[in-house]
């Protein structure tokens, strides 16, 4: 997956050099909309708690995820998957098979994460975006309210 526009936050979700997906992480937003095989979906983020939502096109909750942390996971019907922050600055989290063993990974790369790759086998497609998008909006608030840190601290 890369980044299309820096500064507008636009990604294209790709597979086999094939787009799958667009998605925009505006500034302010608290969420991100897709389509992905002709349906469309929202990732919710709560402001203060950190759970993001994953809803259907008729506002049903498709999947949740706890806090994207050191330790996090992806709830949905079927399934419960763990999430392990394996990497420096948020930038690897490995997924956790059943048998406790390393079993996928998502990975931020490029100045200020502008590049990101998800290898979840096993996980739906709806699913592995999500979990993306998830850390993605994590990363950025980290980053926003660094920011927002360095200026308050430095009086400006």
């Amino acid at each position: 997956m890369s980044r299309i526009q820096l500064p507008s936050q636009k990604y294209e979700l790709t597979e086999d050099g094939r787009e799958l997906t667009r998605f925009s992480l505006g500034r302010g937003s608290t969420g991100a909309r897709f389509t992905l095989h002709g349906a469309d979906y929202l990732v919710r983020t709560h402001r203060f708690s950190g759970v993001c939502e994953l809803l259907d096109a008729g506002g049903k909750t498709v999947a949740t995820t706890g806090r994207v942390s050191r330790n996090w996971t992806l709830t949905c019907a079927e399934q419960t998957v763990t999430f392990r922050r394996t990497g420096a600055a948020d930038r690897e989290h490995t997924m956790i098979g059943y048998d406790g063993e390393p079993a996928g990974v998502i990975r931020l790369g490029g100045h200020l994460h502008t590049e990101a790759t998800a290898d979840l086998p096993g996980l739906e497609l709806v699913l592995q975006v999500f979990a993306l998008v998830a850390v993605l909006l994590r990363s950025r608030h980290k980053r926003v309210a660094a920011g927002v840190r360095a200026t308050t601290l430095s009086g400006g």
